[in-house]
């Protein structure tokens, strides 16, 4: 049988992305042939992946907002209908596998003209993730309304083939929308076991916080991330754990108001900041943490969708402290890892740090093991091939 071609869609910048690089090797090995169309920002050097091939937009101006706006994957972009068009009729694809919604119209599109099967990879519910960072400007408004994606997501859930969702909760929203059952197949962000975090230990890192009682934070640091709740809590937790120090480990617009927020608390000496150092040196980081968090509030953005850093968390054995947003509180309880505090409460936060501290258990030891057991990729990317051999 001739190897399946699959032409998958991305608004962001590839590589990296670890759900794209998960499901690409995934298929690559499984034997379909992908090529990815994706973003291009910044002029320079073009990374490339070794499972799949990569055409990207060009980025014609030196400013990188100016790339931004003409690259916006709005249906009716020229750049990116003509990008499709030229591989589709070069490639011939047998499927189209689009990333989120600003990609699922366009695929759409191709799908009425060239009769070819859509994946609608649904990473999060991207109209209330629109209408929680609820950005400001003009083009903001135009290109990233959250009114408007609730219309157009409704008709890309009805047209496309397949629905792709990461938690049993977005499942379950879309049923309720009268979507079939079986039109929707959950891959999670679960983590690979085989390949997160192997690099070695930085034992600089280890000796600079050994003493001390570790809260991390790892990832883009942003409003809706509620990082404000943990930095809050520290006037309540140093009183009960007086070696503690929460590191927020990331980069983003949030940084330096969390910096005036800490000290306006008068807790700077307990909260370091420290700039992303990527995925290869993150386990240095996170081996030197007592808890891990991932304080983001349960809302109809967050309810729906799972980060990784959660199971990546887990797959190294160390306890977890999250909001109380569904899939988070429900994946926490039923495996043991770790606790939940109620969203943007300081209080309760840190009242659950307390417990962690004092009380330990076996956290950590439970957080692994599921993980070995069933929150792995090696597991889910079981549930992504046999979507695509249904569809063959």
């Amino acid at each position: 049988m001739a190897m399946k071609k699959i032409l998958m869609l991305s608004q962001t910048l590839f590589p990296p992305d670890i759900r794209l690089e998960k499901e690409i090797k995934t298929l690559n090995e499984a034997g379909y042939n992908v090529t990815v169309i994706c973003n291009k920002f910044k002029r320079g050097a073009d990374i490339d992946f070794q499972y799949c091939k990569i055409e990207r937009l060009s980025a014609p101006f030196s400013r990188q907002y100016l790339n931004k706006i003409i690259n916006f994957p709005i249906f009716f972009n020229p750049r990116f209908f003509f990008k499709i068009i030229g591989l589709i009729v070069k490639q011939k694809p047998d499927f189209i596998h689009a990333h989120d919604l600003p990609m699922v119209p366009l695929a759409l599109l191709m799908k009425f003209f060239f009769g070819i099967p859509v994946i609608y990879d649904m990473h999060e519910n991207y109209p209330e993730a629109l209408k929680v960072f609820q950005k400001k400007g003009l083009v903001n408004l135009i290109f990233k309304n959250y009114k408007l994606a609730r219309i157009l997501d409704r008709f890309c859930i009805k047209y496309s083939d397949k629905i792709i969702t990461v938690v049993i909760e977005n499942r379950q929203r879309l049923v309720k929308k009268g979507v079939a059952p079986e039109k929707i197949t959950i891959v999670s962000n679960t983590v690979d076991i085989g390949t997160f975090a192997k690099a070695k230990i930085d034992e600089d890192v280890v000796k600079k916080y050994k003493n001390k009682f570790v809260i991390i934070y790892s990832g883009r640091v942003s409003p809706e991330r509620g990082l404000d709740t943990p930095v809050l809590s520290l006037n309540y937790i140093k009183d009960h754990v007086p070696d503690v120090l929460l590191i927020i480990l990331g980069d983003g617009p949030s940084v330096e108001p969390l910096h005036h927020l800490a000290g306006e608390n008068n807790v700077n000496e307990f909260v370091r900041f420290l700039s992303w150092v990527g995925h290869d040196k993150i386990n240095s980081y996170l081996s030197v943490a007592s808890v891990c968090l991932i304080p983001q509030p349960g809302n109809e953005f967050i309810n729906t969708t799972i980060p990784h850093k959660l199971f990546e968390y887990m797959s190294l054995c160390k306890p977890v402290l999250v909001s109380d947003a569904e899939p988070l509180k429900r994946i926490v309880e039923e495996t043991g890892c770790g606790m939940v505090f109620k969203s943007n409460d300081p209080k309760s936060f840190a009242e659950q740090i307390v417990k962690l501290k004092n009380d330990p258990e076996h956290y950590g030891e439970n957080g692994r093991n599921a993980v070995l057991r069933k929150y792995n990729w090696q597991n889910e990317s079981k549930n992504l091939l046999e979507l695509y051999k249904n569809l063959c």
